[in-house]
């Protein structure tokens, strides 16, 4: 089966997620791949001008919510993928696939799909029994500590789309 056609576009968000390879754990400890993954995604904000709007980290997989201003969410995935894995492997001294295959992606075409979105990336350590609160999940972009340099753009995109 063919992979889906890939739509570019400055007027609707992502959600973006990606897998560990196999489904297994991730071979890095969470706390080393989320400060990877934050270095990849200030990179890809400054190269890139992409606005991110929630993020959170499993222990085999990520989901992100993405805007791409300039209709380029393949290059700033490609980058977050390839920084990521190649960060991870080198901490683990491992050489093969980090992740287990492309990134997967919709479109959220409809302020009530965003905030569904939200809600379930938010939820996902809840769900997976990892805590019983959102708010307890310290690999979220719900919990950003201060000294994070990525500016969280939650609520911002349809707030201006409408203006």
């Amino acid at each position: 089966m063919a992979r889906k056609l890939l739509i570019r576009t400055s007027q609707s968000p992502y959600h973006i997620t990606g897998r560990s390879n196999n489904k297994e754990f991730f071979y890095v400890d969470l706390e080393t791949l989320w400060e990877i993954f934050l270095q990849a995604m200030e990179s890809a904000e400054n190269l890139f001008s992409c606005d991110f709007h929630a993020f959170v980290l499993m222990s085999n997989h990520y989901h992100l919510l993405i805007s791409t201003p300039l209709s380029n969410i393949d290059k700033v995935m490609e980058h977050i993928q390839r920084e990521v894995a190649k960060k991870a492997n080198r901490k683990s001294a491992r050489i093969n696939h980090f992740f287990g295959g492309p990134y997967k992606w919709s479109l959220i075409y409809e302020e009530p799909y965003y905030w569904n979105a939200v809600k379930y990336i938010f939820r996902n350590p809840v769900r997976a029994g990892l805590c019983s609160d959102v708010l307890e999940y310290k690999y979220s972009s719900l919990n950003a500590r201060g000294d994070q340099k990525i500016e969280w753009k939650m609520a911002t995109f349809f707030a201006i789309k409408q203006s």
